[in-house]
């Protein structure tokens, strides 16, 4: 264990320079692997936003499955969740069309969406990477995995996030779920191994000091515990969409592998090889990795396929265009204000086009007050009643940055879900989840405290829940 407890250490230092991971051989070639025990290939693609202002997360998925079903993977392997908002919405240019960078090739023409609407959730989510077939048979499409254990998975999920927790458009996934359901998986021999990419703020939180090392899981996350991820694409790069059109972890791994003209380049690239690219061409966040380091040395097209020659498998779309030139980037947290800014600096919009950007920026700012009031008067009366625990958990604004642990989630939930039950919905305002860490600190240093700040959050919103507060950004 002594190589990988070093390694893991020096992984999880937040802010270091780009780490080199040693090769090493993979334990089998993983094509003897699949061939000598038949083992099954799976996919799980999910976009969990919805809305124009999250085109990003939709391009990124839709290229995924481009590249996914280019390198051969069946279609029934492959369960893919998007609402499907993006490609006919009112504000695309190019209606029927999704881009994942400027000029690119159309990434939705061919996707098949398995859960697409209300469908998308972290329910459904939950029991799709769990097998339970029954219980998504009248869901959609009604496709789960049902792997076994010689089979590698591969989940490639891109939304926002925050500390401990990943957004879908009407709630929230969090860490303790998502963990117990890897140990489902593990426990029911689901898997060989489990690869997971994560592109998300702070999606480093789900996995720190959470996910064990032992399970044959890895986790690639966007960002580090404390981070924000960044779109990418952005600005004058948008053209027309003025939006950002990818994230720059994905589309930097995506594009890397795009970039590799050899077969036999791909065959053998491993996956710390592909982490190692992505840390050193990311340089706004701090691409991570957590879990079983022995997955990281297998190859990555081990669970994501390879173009074979010597098959027929159908086609997808050409897969993108390999771009040099230097990418536009935002921090995630401001695409939706840096767009609208972006536009109203230009000298084409009509006085009533300016007068309309101009209002709904504002209305914007407004509810962000109003949100950030909210919270921080939640916060100033819990440190009233614990004044003992300000040094620990640290100030509104600047919280103290602490490890999670599995036994402070309940605790977490239920704050936060009283918070949308009482002032306004967190999944449905992206700007609230940068708010939450001093939350996650309340229970990390009283697992119990939800007790008495449940009380304060109703005393805290009683007016604001009235204002129906919907998609801040």
């Amino acid at each position: 264990m002594g190589v990988f407890s070093f390694v893991s250490l020096t992984l999880f230092t937040i802010g270091s320079a780009a780490i080199h991971v040693p090769y090493r051989k993979p334990w089998i070639d993983s094509e003897t692997v699949n061939s000598f025990f038949g083992g099954k290939k799976w996919v799980v693609l999910v976009a969990g936003s919805d809305g124009w202002n999250n085109y990003r997360h939709q391009a990124d998925i839709c290229h995924a499955y481009q590249i996914i079903r280019e390198n051969g993977i069946p279609k029934e392997n492959i369960i893919t969740m998007m609402v499907d908002d993006i490609s006919n919405n009112p504000r695309n240019p190019t209606p029927g069309t999704i881009i994942n960078q400027p000029n690119g090739t159309d990434v939705y023409k061919g996707v098949v969406i398995d859960y697409k609407g209300t469908d998308v959730n972290s329910t459904n989510f939950l029991k799709i990477i769990t097998g339970d077939k029954k219980a998504m048979e009248s869901i959609g499409t009604g496709k789960v995995i049902e792997g076994g254990p010689r089979d590698k998975v591969f989940i490639n999920f891109v939304d926002h996030g925050s500390t401990g927790i990943l957004g879908f458009p009407d709630d929230l996934l969090y860490a303790d779920e998502l963990n117990e359901a890897l140990k489902t998986m593990h426990a029911s021999a689901r898997y060989r191994m489990v690869l997971m990419y994560i592109e998300a703020c702070k999606a480093g939180s789900i996995f720190d000091g959470i996910l064990r090392d032992n399970t044959g899981v890895l986790a690639v996350t966007a960002s580090g515990p404390r981070e924000n991820s960044f779109g990418c694409y952005c600005r004058s790069q948008s053209g027309l969409y003025k939006t950002c059109l990818g994230d720059l972890f994905s589309v930097t791994w995506m594009e890397n592998w795009d970039a590799m003209v050899s077969e036999s380049s791909k065959k053998k690239r491993t996956v710390f090889f592909d982490f190692n690219e992505a840390r050193t061409n990311v340089t706004e966040s701090n691409v991570m990795v957590y879990g079983d380091f022995r997955t990281g040395h297998e190859t990555l097209a081990s669970f994501i396929g390879y173009k074979n020659h010597s098959k027929k498998h159908p086609s997808a779309e050409p897969v993108m265009a390999v771009t040099k030139k230097p990418k536009n980037t935002v921090s995630s947290r401001t695409v939706h204000e840096n767009a609208v800014q972006q536009e109203l600096a230009g000298h084409e919009l009509s006085v009533s086009e300016r007068h309309h950007l101009s209002t709904e920026l504002h209305l914007n700012n407004e509810m962000r007050l109003i949100i950030d009031k909210a919270l921080r008067t939640i916060y100033s009366k819990v440190v009233k009643a614990r004044p003992e625990i300000i040094s620990k958990v640290g100030d509104f604004y600047e919280p103290n940055h602490l490890r999670l642990s599995l036994d402070m989630f309940p605790c977490y939930k239920s704050i936060l879900n009283k918070i949308t039950e009482s002032c306004f919905s967190l999944p449905r305002n992206p700007y609230a989840l940068d708010r939450l860490t001093i939350f996650a600190n309340f229970c990390v240093v009283d697992k119990h405290i939800h007790q008495m700040v449940e009380k304060l959050i109703s005393a805290s919103c009683s007016n604001v829940h009235k204002l129906n507060i919907k998609n801040v950004y």
